[in-house]
């Protein structure tokens, strides 16, 4: 039988279109192979929602071999999204009996998200070493307002950025962004935590280029210069899915570009969904998987046994 161009042309697209659907679900069944874990986890104490134990299941109906928990840590001052001093406490008394209760069906292990905000606290503080904490996240969330003294959020509401911006830099996003990224190399510096959390998070009001071009070289600079400082030190970068998930981004953290040079450095990564409820404990894995392995990488790490280890991606 021979085919009319039309004809033809149809039979080619249902094809191609067969073939990306078994790519996909071998994609997806290798990704299944693997030990799948995930150690950004949030939940009622703090801004997060759900019970512990809905996340350990979660994770199970996922597949799910590891994760940790790791709640922000209390800050010094009144907040609604971080433990307070009573329920880092409260956090720290459920854990035994939580990881008891799914011992031999998920290895769950306890962290914090810890804030860096200089010459007041970071993960380096001697304070979390009494703590039983099995690894820390170090994050950067927040700036001072000169003009009120209050701490506002580059990842909170939009009001807070712009106001940010307003005060402490008088509307000049570059040197917003400059200290953005030094306080994190600053942390770095410092020490004191496993995973570097969303560092990137800046973007997260940045929709439709509000603030700046991450393809600008200036922007690209700070990043870099905060990355060099990132490979000369031990430390696991997050591939992060919770501003997706949360509908403010449209793509992880760090931006692909970002992710690209951290493989040109030989940094080590490990998948974080960021939850902040039960249901987006692997939110996007399979999707960051592939765009690890699009980027160059082989391998990606994991916590086990008080020691991270390698993978290889299939």
């Amino acid at each position: 039988m021979v085919l009319s161009i039309f004809q033809f042309g149809s039979v080619f697209n249902r094809s191609r279109g067969l073939l990306r659907r078994v790519e996909n679900f071998t994609s997806r069944a290798y990704y299944h192979c693997m030990i799948l874990t995930n150690y950004h986890s949030h939940f009622n104490l703090d801004d997060g929602r759900g019970e512990l134990n809905e996340y350990a299941d979660s994770a199970l109906e996922r597949g799910l071999s590891i994760i940790g928990i790791s709640p922000h840590a209390p800050l010094f001052f009144e907040n609604e999204w971080t433990l307070n001093e009573a329920g880092l406490e409260e956090y720290l008394e459920m854990m035994p009996a939580f990881k008891s209760a799914y011992r031999g069906r998920l290895e769950i292990y306890t962290g914090l998200e810890i804030d860096f905000i200089p010459g007041k606290m970071g993960p380096s503080d001697s304070r979390w070493n009494s703590l039983g904490l099995e690894y820390r996240i170090g994050s950067v969330h927040s700036m001072e307002d000169p003009v009120s003294g209050a701490e506002l959020s580059v990842d909170g509401p939009l009001e807070e950025m712009i106001q940010l911006l307003h005060n402490r830099f008088g509307n000049n996003i570059k040197r917003l962004v400059k200290e953005y990224f030094e306080r994190q190399s600053d942390m770095l510096c410092k020490g004191g935590f496993d995973i570097l959390g969303h560092c990137d998070l800046i973007k997260k009001r940045n929709t439709d280029d509000r603030f700046f071009n991450q393809d600008e070289d200036w922007y690209r600079k700070e990043a870099f210069n905060m990355l060099r400082t990132a490979a000369e030190k031990d430390v696991v970068v997050e591939v992060n899915t919770g501003g997706m998930s949360r509908g403010a981004t449209t793509e992880a953290y760090p931006s692909p570009w970002i992710l690209q040079k951290c493989y040109e450095l030989n940094l080590p990564v490990t998948l974080s969904a960021d939850a902040h409820s039960p249901d987006h404990i692997d939110f996007k894995f399979a999707e960051s998987i592939e765009l690890l392995k699009n980027t160059g990488y082989g391998e990606i790490y994991f916590f086990s046994g008080g020691k991270w280890q390698s993978q290889p991606i299939y």
